[in-house]
């Protein structure tokens, strides 16, 4: 690794800038506590691997029997004069990466205990919260962050990460050491382990049950672990010690007797607050405006509250078909008085990178429609942006009717019937039927004790009949997934139950990791401002009544918002449809994925599919997208050949030769 000594630092082009922030970066460390000494060549194997996630500059600090270090890309040039790791008085190292949020707070806080100013960094900030606090610090800091302490002295570690789980962290432990990374890969390069799969947590993923479980400190490989969400890591000689440092309060709306006005008024504030945390920096902050409502808010927001270089992009088609929202965009751009790009995203197949996204990713999930996504980002950092804000999230925090619960428990019976009529006027391709069996499902879910819902469940997995192509795992793998864990807050609503599920769920972290890898890969920090922290509990303590007021969905930001997002947006009924798109994409690609897995693929080898159900379903999922009205069929084909390329690169990756790359080449004819 370039530059590694007793403390080392290296950066390009540092210049003075006001804002005092980093984007990217991946940080990585190893402690002996037995005292043996450190390979410096796997100390520089765990750096190389994050080499894409710091474009500008690297340090590390090496010590006999121990090694922290980083890969940093700045998004101000001013952030590149604070060297990390970070030494404080005491001695400890520290490694941070992400941006705080609450920097006034902790300054005045820390202003009188230790040196720190307006001038010190964020990762400053952090090392000074640990010199004063110890390894409580983590709960002063707010913002999208993983850091970790090296604390010689004490002979321990800290890993600790943000409240969300916007950052990943991840562990390995041994009787004797342990080593840490921003990336998984930077764990398995250590010749001493062998990457093995967590069935469980595969099958809870691939079965759709992770979303029914709170996430917790397991990834996909056996033997890692992560630092969960809101938690710090203490690791010591005599063992580990995992504390959650904060959490939601789901009982906290109860008895709220708020006017909708005074409702509208805090979210407003909330969500541009929202927004201008995410702005921060020097360099180009690009915005992903589909013009739909939450996308097109958080435009109009920055385009309000920053004076700095703000891009829009959308890649929505000018075709007239269902995806086309362009003259929604046209809206905004008019209201805002700024550009917004258009970036060509020509069609291409399901497959399109998938073996890089799922390299990269570090998880068997794919994105059918990823062409859209590449070239947004390409655009991004064309465009010499660090960070590209989404609307991603809006639509699961500001409208879930699981509030209906709360009215049935009320008895506010002509409401709950008056709210399911109004859903179908704002979602014109649904019908009236799905949102009664959601009710049904959300009743289950949160009126019925938890052995009602298992014994429910149970008996419904039995009766079920499958389609084909909904039925090619192994029976030995379905049985892999543990039990549903997921415990509602006694007196808490039915609400706050659904969203605190939304954003603690083991599937959306696995979404949220997938995100951060993906955006570090093409250095781009992707930022989420419906998922800030103040915001997420607001919502989480505002009754459905008031989210969907009249049964209007996201009726609080509509309203929140009159007079920043144009009226043509705020009163929509409709969303972009790209299920015709999703499945163009897989039937374009469809050959290759027969490629892929037939004759002998390695969900077959290992266990995981059952090779006579899988060529069934294969040949069934062809002729079922033919006319299907929905993308569920592309989405379990995808799931199965995302599991395989898995497989390839990191369980048992196979040689180059011609069999291994035959369905590479078919994929890229299929997309010329």
């Amino acid at each position: 690794m370039h530059g590694i000594g007793e403390v080392t630092a290296s950066c390009r082009d540092c210049r003075s800038a006001a804002s005092i922030l980093l984007a990217v970066s991946g940080i990585f460390g190893v402690c002996h506590f037995d005292g043996s000494p450190v390979d410096r060549a796997l100390v520089s194997r765990m750096s190389e691997t994050l080499a894409h996630d710091g474009r500008d500059g690297e340090g590390a600090a090496l010590e006999s029997s121990s090694a922290i270090g980083c890969r940093l890309l700045y998004s101000s040039f001013d952030s590149a004069r604070t060297a990390q790791p970070v030494r404080t008085a005491s001695g400890a190292r520290v490694v941070f990466d992400g941006h705080l949020h609450n920097r006034g707070e902790l300054i005045a806080e820390l202003r009188n205990l230790c040196d720190v100013s307006a001038a010190t960094s964020d990762a400053g900030l952090a090392a000074a919260s640990y010199e004063i606090c110890g390894p409580t610090f983590a709960g002063r800091l707010l913002g999208d962050f993983a850091v970790a302490v090296l604390d010689v002295p004490e002979r321990r570690v800290v890993l600790a990460r943000d409240c969300m789980g916007i950052r990943p962290l991840y562990y390995r432990r041994s009787s004797s050491s342990i080593l840490f990374g921003s990336e998984i890969k930077t764990l398995i390069v250590d010749p001493d382990y062998q990457v093995r799969p967590n069935n469980q947590l595969l099958s809870e993923l691939l079965l759709r049950r992770a979303h029914r479980r709170p996430s917790d400190d397991t990834t996909l490989f056996a033997g890692v672990s992560q630092v969960p969400p809101a938690h710090v890591a203490v690791f010591t000689r005599s063992g580990t010690r995992l504390h959650r440092y904060w959490d939601f309060d789901r009982r906290v709306g109860l008895g709220s007797r708020q006017s909708f006005d005074d409702y509208a008024h805090a979210f407003g504030h909330l969500f541009e607050r929202a927004v201008e945390r995410r702005l921060r920096g020097t360099h180009p902050t690009a915005i992903a405006v589909s013009g739909g409502v939450d996308s097109s808010s958080i435009f109009c927001a920055g385009a309000r509250t920053h004076d700095g270089p703000l891009v829009g992009l959308t890649y929505t088609p000018r075709d007239g078909s269902a995806s086309d929202e362009s003259a929604f965009v046209t809206d905004v751009e008019r209201s805002c008085g700024r550009q917004i790009r258009r970036v060509d995203t020509p069609e291409e197949g399901l497959l399109f990178q998938s073996a890089a996204i799922v390299g990269v990713a570090e998880s068997p999930m794919l994105n059918g429609q990823w062409f859209r996504g590449h070239r947004l980002l390409n655009a991004a950092t064309a465009a010499g942006a660090r960070t590209l804000l989404t609307g991603h999230w809006g639509d699961q925090l500001l409208f879930d009717q699981a509030y209906l619960v709360d009215l049935l428990r009320a008895g506010a019976w002509r409401t709950l019937s008056a709210h399911l009529r109004e859903y179908p006027r704002w979602f014109p391709d649904a019908s009236d039927r799905e949102f009664v069996i959601q009710f049904g499902s959300d009743v289950l879910e949160y009126a019925l004790p938890s052995w009602v819902r298992s014994a429910v469940r149970t008996a419904r997995q039995r009766l079920n009949n499958p389609e084909p192509w909904d039925d090619w795992y192994a029976d030995s793998f379905r049985h892999e997934p543990r039990p549903d864990v997921f415990e509602h807050a006694t007196g808490a609503t039915a609400l706050a139950c659904a969203l605190y599920r939304e954003v603690r769920s083991q599937y959306h972290h696995l979404c949220l990791e997938w995100n951060a890898k993906v955006g570090a890969s093409y250095g781009v920090d992707i930022a989420f401002p419906f998922l800030d922290r103040d915001l997420v509990e607001f919502l989480i303590g505002v009754p459905g009544i008031v989210l969907a007021r009249g049964g209007v969905p996201k009726a609080l930001l509509r309203e929140s918002l009159s007079g920043l997002t144009p009226d043509a947006i705020l009163s929509r009924r409709t969303k972009a449809n790209f299920t015709d798109a999703v499945n163009r994409s897989t039937r374009q690609d469809f050959a290759a994925l027969v490629t892929l897995l037939t004759p002998d693929p390695l969900v077959v080898e290992l266990g995981y599919v059952d090779a006579g159900k899988l060529a069934r379903g294969l040949s069934a999922a062809r002729a079922a997208l033919e006319h299907s009205t929905t993308s569920i069929v592309s989405w379990r084909v995808t799931a199965v050949a995302a599991l395989e390329l898995w497989l390839r690169q990191f369980v048992e990756p196979r040689d180059n030769g011609r069999e291994d790359i035959a369905w590479q080449r078919t994929s890229l004819a299929s997309a010329r």
